[in-house]
């Protein structure tokens, strides 16, 4: 295993980490503590749940129960998260987190799922009991997790000394999130990335994401997390893992990995431009909207019914990553006035495909 150093903190971190929302069978907590234990063994030592995974929390306290033994010796990090908009629901939440672990104190607490830079702005006073909750040592450090675009998130890097940020990063939407990764490394934040394999996507199309690889003894989940290992800006890959062999996947893009060229590394960003040619990019050349629909957020959420075929996926990416699954008119309010396709540098028929991702959402709402 390969170790980095945290900027911010100082914490020598595994580049691969253990993403908690993925357990096959969150029912048998001995088999979901045994995939936390062979990773631990492994070498991965940074660990990432949230009060809102289902029963994530109460198999990581099964399995931390095991790990303690050996921290002094083989130190481990756990992260959660919290919703909580008040003092009061916060310090609740982070105390049925650490009952539930049998933690004493969090390493990474996230002020968590920021959508848009409004939501921060209005959550954002909830940091001071963050900080109260730091000088007591119920917490080491200040954290964020957020699906802003690139440039939202510089902003609000800037506004706040947050100390470690999570962010969604792959090869699918680099370009989309290249300001934060930037900003982040300016300012010595640490990035744990979220979602190096695309939400599962990449390695449900490995035909189409073989480009990715370097050479033909890897595979391309290998491939996409050597693509984000190789970034100096990114302190840990955070991936969501359900079997053993995952995990032994993950541990061999580390084991084989050997620091990319710049000319592989060029090809590769080429690649992922050329491969996308349907898909939209995240560029965002798009996003001033006269009557400010969230066009690059839209366009993500179409990626995904290209991708897989299914109309139910743009429906689940509005809901799930994006918190836009609203009334049908959100999606009327398209004027039809050229101004997105105008500035597209795929020339993409992003008018048609607004009203296409208005009428996924049309069907999953009627189906509440």
């Amino acid at each position: 295993m390969l170790y980095r150093t945290h900027p911010s903190t100082g914490l020598s971190l595994s580049v691969i980490g253990f993403g908690g929302m993925r357990f096959a069978n969150p029912d048998d907590p001995d088999a979901c503590a045994a995939l936390m234990l062979a990773a631990y063994d492994a070498g991965i030592n940074y660990f990432d749940t949230a009060i809102g995974y289902g029963k994530s929390e109460e198999l990581f306290g099964h399995a931390l129960k095991a790990m303690k033994p050996t921290r002094a010796a083989r130190p481990f990090y756990v992260a959660s998260k919290t919703f909580a908009n008040t003092a009061d629901d916060l310090r609740r939440d982070l105390e049925t987190s650490l009952t539930r672990m049998g933690l004493d104190y969090l390493d990474f607490y996230h002020f968590w799922c920021l959508l848009s830079p409004e939501a921060y702005r209005q959550r954002k006073g909830i940091l001071r009991e963050f900080e109260q909750l730091k000088a007591e040592g119920l917490i080491r450090h200040i954290a964020v997790s957020s699906h802003m675009s690139g440039d939202e998130i510089r902003v609000m890097l800037e506004d706040y000394p947050f100390e470690s940020i999570l962010l969604g990063y792959s090869p699918m939407n680099f370009l989309y999130r290249e300001p934060a990764l930037n900003a982040a490394a300016a300012q010595g934040i640490g990035v744990i990335a979220m979602n190096p394999l695309g939400g599962g996507i990449i390695p449900q199309h490995p035909d189409r994401f073989a480009f990715l690889k370097s050479r033909d003894d890897e595979t391309v989940v290998e491939a996409a997390l050597r693509f984000l290992i190789h970034d100096p800006r990114i302190t840990t890959a955070l991936v969501g893992f359900s079997t053993d062999a995952q995990v032994r996947e993950a541990v061999r893009a580390v084991d084989g990995f050997v620091p990319l060229t710049d000319e592989r590394l060029a090809a590769m960003r080429a690649g992922m431009t050329a491969s996308f040619d349907t898909m939209c990019t995240g560029c965002q050349y798009c996003d001033q909207c006269p009557v400010e629909l969230p066009i690059p957020k839209l366009m993500d959420a179409y990626n995904q019914y290209l991708l897989s075929g299914k109309t139910q996926d743009i429906a689940n990416r509005l809901s799930w990553h994006w918190s836009l699954l609203k009334e049908r008119d959100y999606f009327d309010r398209c004027t039809a006035c050229g101004a997105c396709e105008a500035v597209c540098t795929q020339h993409l028929p992003i008018i048609a495909r607004i009203r296409e991702v208005g009428d996924a959402a049309e069907t999953a709402l009627a189906k509440k």
